[in-house]
């Protein structure tokens, strides 16, 4: 296999996202390829249109069967990747999502909003399922740097929003060293939430997976999992 060859199949290995589920997988493989603004060159890597994963819905965390109530405010966009001077780099995507735990902060007590948030750095989909990829934000020194990174998965479903589902890396998951891109299956579904209230749904708007055409190197392995300077 040629130099480009080793270097392609490096790059695809590295976007693989693999949504698990008890007995069941499902893989998500498409997102957007994005250049890094410069104008493009003969035979320089395209640029492709953005994945979207936007909304704002509660949802019903089976893990919890006392306070199961989650809000997740997402606007992500972008894709999985981007070419810099010849090189993958992996994350090429910009948003936030938002989250909610509307529990109390001692058993018995009144139940009360906890707020989060994500910084988005990655966006992969397909079809109506969707990974989100970033580093949480909230808590910075409560949470250990090898659970700084967060995975969230989406799904639209064709039935309506009421049905559309989501999973979370902190969620019937080991949160330790999440990878970029990683993620659960959408394990938790749409719910009209503590106040009976239902809200928007999830929207998924993917993009075709479209490949290099030109020599790039592959992206470089992440040192370690602590995320301690992200």
């Amino acid at each position: 296999m040629s130099r480009n060859g080793r270097a392609l199949a490096a790059g695809l290995a590295a976007l693989g996202a693999v949504v698990t589920a008890a007995g069941a997988s499902t893989v998500a493989v498409a997102s957007a390829a994005a250049d890094d603004g410069a104008p493009p060159k003969a035979g320089a890597p395209r640029a492709a249109r953005e994945a979207h994963v936007t909304g704002d819905a509660w949802l019903k965390y089976p893990g919890d069967p006392e306070y199961p109530y989650r809000r997740f405010i997402v606007d992500a966009h972008g894709g999985p990747w981007k070419i810099v001077g010849g090189k993958m780099v992996m994350g090429a995507a910009r948003g936030t999502v938002k989250f909610d735990h509307y529990a109390p902060d001692v058993p018995g007590g009144p139940p009360k909003h906890h707020w989060g948030w994500i910084k988005v750095d990655y966006v992969m989909a397909s079809g109506p399922v969707a990974v989100v990829s970033g580093i949480r934000q909230d808590d910075a020194h409560d949470i250990p740097p090898n659970q700084k990174r967060a995975n969230l998965t989406f799904y639209q479903s064709p039935r309506g929003h009421r049905f559309d589902r989501m999973g979370f890396s902190w969620g019937v998951v080991f949160p330790q060293c999440q990878q970029m891109g990683t993620g659960p299956a959408p394990f938790s579904e749409n719910s009209p939430g503590p106040f009976g209230k239902w809200l928007k749904g999830y929207t998924v708007k993917d993009a075709p997976l479209q490949l290099p055409s030109g020599g790039f190197e592959p992206p470089d392995s992440p040192p370690d999992c602590s995320f301690a300077d992200e």
